[in-house]
């Protein structure tokens, strides 16, 4: 028997180890780091620390993304298009196990965001809280915008503000 926390192992040989919490798949790391990342900080923290899943999106021509888990940013990355953006925070939503996941949006492009925030909100319903930020300010300090740097400054300044909360009509 293995006191590991984590065990990284391939699909094949997964099925013949008896805790299923501790296993990931060797795939998971190419695929989606942000949910392996937060796997290991999962299974390496105090079971009652705040598990709260940030995400902060920067919509714009590109969509800025900051994901926070367990007070760390795990992933940071820019998506070109609102459906792209949505693909890759749902799939975030989904692997994170988390007791409360909330997603806040800039309103800099209102109407990208409220169709970011629509998609979302239908998929996941009460299972996201949703909120749009006033993200004025947010690209201020932020460096010249070498391969979408503001973009993800922006998206992490917007995870970390409060806002408006967003519900379906």
């Amino acid at each position: 028997m293995s006191d590991a926390k984590v065990i990284i192992t391939t699909q094949d040989e997964a099925g013949i180890l008896k805790n299923k919490e501790t296993i990931m798949l060797d795939t998971e790391l190419d695929r989606y780091p942000a949910i392996a990342k937060a796997k290991i900080l999962r299974s390496m923290a105090n079971p009652y620390a705040d598990d709260q899943l940030t995400i902060g999106i920067d919509p714009g021509s590109r969509v800025g993304i900051s994901v926070n888990y367990l007070q760390q940013e795990i992933a940071s990355t820019v998506e070109s298009s609102p459906e792209r953006t949505v693909d890759h925070v749902s799939a975030i939503l989904g692997g994170v196990a988390s007791r409360k996941k909330v997603v806040k949006i800039g309103d800099g492009d209102i109407a990208m965001a409220r169709l970011i925030a629509r998609t979302l909100k239908t998929k996941f319903r009460d299972g996201v809280q949703i909120e749009i930020v006033d993200e004025h300010g947010t690209s201020q300090n932020a460096e010249a915008n070498r391969r979408g740097a503001r973009d993800r400054s922006s998206a992490r300044t917007i995870a970390f503000r409060s806002g408006k909360l967003y519900s379906l009509k």
